[in-house]
């Protein structure tokens, strides 16, 4: 029960905790009260801007007892733009941070009572790693303000690659009608910066020491170090299973199959986005490949079928669905025709929690859970969980 909070009034606080999603939680009269840009231990001064039933909302005004893992953020947008939560943090402690925020949703939402969660690998670089940025208009582009009432003009982010920033000044110089103008970098240090790309349109990404052709417009990891992290783990992950044949659902330009071609007697793609599919068929053409099928459509259409054709106990399912999960008819795929392994790509951890849960019910067993820390300095983690079937299987 709200004790008597309203909008624009100031109080003390002491941080208990930084929830998943980057809030602090402190408490009046037990009460939660999130706070963002704090740490667990400090107090601050606090003022609400936004009342629930079961909770307010408060802007941070001051740290009065500061954690010793708090320090200078490198952004001079920080604390006004919303791309960032964690720049007030050593980077080593945003890592331990995230892992307890993932045990954290992999109790509650997952309901595993003891989740295997192992420590989250390091990006190598924790400033300028991304390759893309989106910028809004109207007016002088930049980004959505912290509680996204207005556009914060931006001319430069340190997050983001020293190329994607050289564009950044240029861009940055003009003056948008209401669109969003998307800033891309490859490998080689190549930008592009474009309202809507031409689905036609394709350019050459770097990863894991191979040239893939990918859509300019279609999605494609934002940090090339830890993807090739992410690939390296889910290739000792499939070596481990004992699988022979990959079924890469959401494949996109084959990413995860392709990189498991060579230990696996037939790859399988599925992809809805049609041009990111012909590169997946164009990129196992360039690396040699032709034991790879590639089937356009739905993987909440097309999963069943391809799964009905194959000897379950010889086969590795990787999914990497979007930040919504899976959906019912690909979980039900998963149950009738279950796979020996799956490894379940996620930047979404709610979602990979609650399938996790899903699939364990319907007699999987959920071996580990891997983060990767993709997005540094923001509130956000990638993460990649094995399941194994095996009938009777509890959590």
């Amino acid at each position: 029960m709200n004790p008597g909070l309203h909008p624009g009034q100031r109080l003390e606080l002491e941080i208990t905790t930084v929830a998943f999603g980057g809030d602090g939680i402190g408490r009046v009269d037990n009460f939660v009260v999130f706070v963002p840009f704090v740490l667990p231990g400090e107090r601050v001064e606090a003022e609400i801007v936004e009342v629930k039933r079961r909770f307010a909302v408060a802007d941070l005004v001051r740290v009065i007892t500061p954690s010793p893992y708090r320090v200078a953020p490198r952004c001079e947008y920080y604390g006004r733009c919303a791309g960032c939560q964690y720049q007030h943090i050593t980077y080593d402690h945003q890592l331990v941070m995230k892992r307890a925020q993932l045990e954290d949703v992999f109790r509650r939402i997952g309901r595993f009572a003891d989740p295997p969660i192992a420590p989250v690998v390091a990006s190598p670089r924790p400033y300028h790693y991304r390759n893309k940025l989106v910028v809004h208009g109207p007016g002088k582009p930049g980004f959505w303000t912290v509680r996204g009432r207005s556009i914060l003009q931006i001319e430069r982010c340190p997050i983001a690659r020293e190329e994607i920033n050289q564009r950044l000044a240029e861009v940055s110089q003009l003056t948008l009608d209401n669109v969003h103008v998307t800033l891309r970098a490859n490998a080689a240090g190549e930008t592009w910066a474009f309202v809507q790309a031409d689905p036609e349109q394709l350019i050459t990404e770097t990863v894991a020491g191979r040239d893939w052709i990918v859509p300019l417009g279609s999605f494609f990891q934002v940090n090339r170090e830890v993807i090739e992290r992410v690939l390296d783990h889910v290739r000792a992950r499939f070596q481990a299973g004992g699988a022979r044949v990959v079924v890469d659902a959401y494949c996109g330009v084959g990413l995860f199959g392709l990189h498991l071609a060579d230990l696996a007697e037939h790859v399988y793609g599925i992809e809805a986005d049609r041009s990111a599919l012909r590169c997946a068929e164009r990129n196992a053409e360039r690396f040699g490949y032709r034991h790879c099928d590639f089937y356009p459509g739905e993987t909440e259409r097309l999963l069943y079928y391809t799964l009905r054709q194959l000897d379950p106990n010889n086969t590795c399912v990787v999914l990497d669905p979007p930040r919504s999960g899976c959906t019912a008819p690909v979980l039900k795929a998963l149950r009738a025709f279950p796979p020996r392994q799956i490894l379940y790509v996620s930047c979404a951890p709610p979602m990979l929690a609650r399938d996790a849960r899903a699939l364990v019910d319907q007699g999987y067993r959920l071996v580990g859970v891997t983060p990767f820390d993709m997005f540094p300095q923001t509130q956000h983690c990638e993460a990649v969980a094995e399941l194994r079937f095996m009938a009777g299987a509890s959590s």
